[in-house]
């Protein structure tokens, strides 16, 4: 192979050595080409070819009886021989007897297209992106005037503004992703383990942005009976009833009305076990 990855984690490397002195990533060894090279991964401790310090990320050739120290360990480098150089100038062998081999068949034409029936649509122009300007970077304004004399440089610099342009859109509008209503779907499970994970990640994503939405107002009013009819509401789309001291002191009755949806019962029940108080007895009805 052409890289071999050298550290302490199994998931990352090829060749794998076990012990606190190795760094997770600790070097590599390369074998492209010839000679094979060796490069330290900008390890804690460091890599010793020959009892010698190689420089973090410095690339240098082996040579056959290499001593390569990793940690506690040595490893010793056996070079095998080079493959030969193909011959120059070799000719196939000519053969003096025999019948000739037979010619390969020439595989079959193509079918013709078939004919276009209709109006053929002009190829809309190609868009600029948005935001990136088309003669020169807006980059060179944080740069000495003598670097705006010539076009080119920033022409150059647009090809490093529009790889960057991205990364600074998210960076300006993060709190675009801080908002439920507006953070992308991948961003949502990041969100809940923020706020002590109270949406179920296989809940519908319109229902896990509401609850986020609104989950501030639950946390202040949690074990209340407003809080547990909300959260109710949000995650089932049914109303919910909720009746105190239904059978006595400390306890309490859900009537969940689904006017014939279905409803998962195992969730509902997770949902008012989470927010009813501890000392409170509880059934739920689902009608």
């Amino acid at each position: 192979q052409p890289i071999t990855r050298i550290g302490r984690e199994p998931s990352l490397n090829d060749l794998v050595l076990a012990h606190g002195w190795v760094s997770r990533q600790h070097a590599r060894i390369y074998a492209d080409r010839w000679p094979l090279r060796i490069q330290d991964m900008r390890s804690s401790n460091g890599t010793l070819v020959n009892d010698r310090p190689l420089a973090p990320e410095e690339i240098r050739p082996l040579a056959d009886g290499d001593i390569i120290a990793i940690g506690p360990f040595r490893l010793r480098y056996e070079a095998s021989p080079p493959p030969p150089p193909p011959a120059e100038n070799q000719r196939p062998p000519v053969i003096l007897h025999g019948e000739p081999a037979p010619l390969a068949e020439a595989p079959p034409p193509l079918p013709p297209e078939p004919p276009f029936i209709g109006e053929e649509r002009p190829r809309p122009p190609l868009q600029p992106w948005v935001g990136i300007p088309r003669d020169a970077s807006r980059w060179l304004q944080y740069l000495p005037p003598i670097y705006s004399e010539d076009d080119f440089l920033g022409r150059f610099l647009l090809i490093f503004e529009d790889l960057f342009s991205p990364i600074e859109q998210i960076v300006t509008h993060f709190s675009l992703f801080l908002d439920p209503r507006t953070a992308p779907e991948a961003f949502i499970p990041w969100l809940n383990d923020w706020l002590a994970e109270i949406v179920d990640e296989r809940w519908p994503i319109r229902t896990q942005r509401e609850l986020l939405q609104h989950v501030s107002q639950l946390y202040q009013a949690r074990g209340t009976k407003r809080s547990l009819e909300e959260y109710l509401r949000i995650c089932t789309g049914c109303k919910a009833e909720i009746v105190e001291n239904d059978q006595g002191p400390y306890t309490l009755k859900v009537v969940l009305r689904t006017e014939g949806r279905a409803v998962d019962g195992a969730m509902v029940e997770r949902i008012v076990r989470a927010n009813c108080p501890a000392h409170i007895a509880y059934r739920i009805e689902i009608a």
